[in-house]
């Protein structure tokens, strides 16, 4: 069974570098790779949750890809949890609302004849909204009906272990008490690979019988201060491969996709001005 990943399409209503490059993604995917399910990680659109002209044009190019696609949402689609989320976008009902109404359930169980994938709202945790005791509960009793000994694969935006012990100005994973309560309840599945997004950089790690994987943004590469040990900075996305009740995952290119940096998508700037702008009017 093939399993790809994507994240962090950054899509836009105003097109640009980041559709080209994911026409170029889904070209590929369709006429080459042909997977058995596509699997996007978050942030499928550009920057704001509520601009909902980006969330009809995302629509419209995920749907060129032909395989089964399932969606998690990240902070740019729904905003994220606590009192420093980046620029003010706090998630909200309303966010996932809209964000389901597009693009289906913010959580999700995907059953294989060789694996179950499971999709989790990351931006839900630590959010204290009913959404998110929902998707505990969810969670609690999906977890304990799965088959006996089939692999697990877990999606959700934020990393789940911890990217760095250095202070950040928002919140870059899920966070200690998300996670431990989270691995607790994958303590009794076949837990074998855990994929997010978010970071904009590949990584692999060997978590006990799990791989941890960042899959790597298709739009644009993260700013090189913020490099992280053992990252992978390079625009593509993840093969998964389940075979035989084991788990492989490989980084893959998009042959002649441009590797972008934000100073090559003017729509980054763009958004960023006309959330300034609003800001300002309120």
């Amino acid at each position: 069974m093939k399993i790809v990943q994507i994240s962090d399409t950054h899509l836009t209503a105003a097109g640009g570098p980041t559709e080209a490059g994911f026409r170029m993604l889904a070209a590929h995917l369709n006429e080459q790779v042909r997977p058995d399910v596509v699997v996007h990680s978050g942030d499928v659109q550009v920057l704001h949750p509520d601009d909902a002209a980006d969330r009809a044009r995302s629509r419209e190019l995920l749907d060129l890809i032909d395989a089964p696609l399932l969606v998690v949402p990240g902070n740019h689609d729904v905003g994220m949890p606590g009192v420093d989320a980046w620029a003010g976008l706090v998630v909200t009902d309303a966010r996932v609302a809209a964000h389901e109404a597009v693009f289906g359930p913010d959580h999700w169980r995907h059953d294989t004849d060789e694996a179950v994938l499971i999709g989790v709202d990351s931006e839900l945790l630590g959010s204290g909204l009913q959404r998110e005791a929902d998707q505990w509960r969810w969670l609690e009793q999906t977890l304990v009906e799965l088959p006996a000994g089939k692999p697990v694969l877990l999606f959700l935006h934020k990393p789940l272990w911890s990217v760095s012990d250095e202070p950040v100005d928002h919140q870059v994973d899920v966070g200690p008490v998300a996670r431990d309560r989270l691995l607790a309840l994958l303590e009794g599945v076949e837990l074998r690979a855990v994929g997010c997004g978010h970071l904009h950089r590949y990584r692999r790690t060997q978590r006990a019988n799990a791989l941890e994987v960042w899959a790597p943004a298709t739009a644009f590469l993260a700013a090189g201060e913020d490099s992280l040990p053992d990252a992978h900075e390079e625009l593509g996305y993840v093969e998964y491969t389940v075979a035989d009740g084991a788990v492989t995952a490989e980084f893959a290119l998009v042959p002649g996709m441009p590797q972008l940096t934000t100073a090559e998508v003017p729509q980054i700037a763009e958004a960023i001005e006309a959330m300034t702008a609003e800001a300002a009017a309120v």
